[in-house]
């Protein structure tokens, strides 16, 4: 609970600061999108001797962002809780639920139409599975990277994005259903995601 309020104290910190005395446009709004994420590779360390592939299926990310726009560029800000989800083939779902920072940096290269990229930092909330047990993850607090397109239309947006994780993080699965398996899962995100957005302001600083 500690991590989760120092990250949301950090974003508050954060648009504070860059909105201090700059002469440049400021947006904020809500956003709601989906996930397609797709875990890494799945090691057996038993005798169980069963594929293990992944597979993606569509979850849901919700939050809010902030946005200063300086000419054509942008810093853009953003918090959100996520959910990702894999379907680990043969044995169960894994479902991952963390609260997010990406701080995105874009450029307005045509019309409404914007590139962006930056880190994004993840403190992961909770794993669950219906049947699967697990031991400990690697890393609790994570990094990567996400690059994107959106289009602006008035106060709507619509954005699309692909995030690659960068801290290693494993997670020890120890059983299904009382059936030794003994494997690990790389749960780094490769991730595709859509988002609507919806400026709740914009106003001149």
């Amino acid at each position: 609970m500690k991590k989760n309020c120092s990250l949301i104290f950090l974003f508050i910190l954060f648009i504070n600061l860059t909105t201090n005395k700059l002469h440049c446009q400021l947006n904020y709004g809500i956003k709601i999108g989906a996930n397609f994420d797709n875990f890494g590779e799945t090691k057996s360390t038993s005798s169980f001797k069963n594929q293990i592939n992944t597979n993606s299926i569509a979850s849901a990310h919700l939050g809010m962002f902030v946005q200063l726009k300086m000419v054509d560029f942008f810093i853009r800000p953003e918090l959100q809780i996520s959910q990702n989800k894999s379907d680990l083939q043969s044995l169960d779902k894994i479902e991952i639920n963390k609260i997010e920072i990406p701080i995105l940096v874009g450029y307005n290269f045509l019309g409404p139409l914007s590139i962006f990229t930056g880190p994004i930092f993840q403190n992961i909330i909770s794993i669950n599975s219906e049947s699967l047990n697990f031991g400990d993850y690697t890393n609790n607090l994570t990094m990567g990277l996400q690059i994107g397109l959106r289009v602006e239309m008035g106060k709507f947006g619509l954005g699309f994005r692909f995030e690659r994780g960068f801290t290693d993080n494993e997670i020890e699965i120890l059983d299904d259903n009382n059936i030794d398996i003994m494997a690990y899962s790389d749960i780094r995100p490769k991730l595709w995601s859509i988002s609507l957005t919806y400026n709740l302001r914009k106003k001149k600083l």
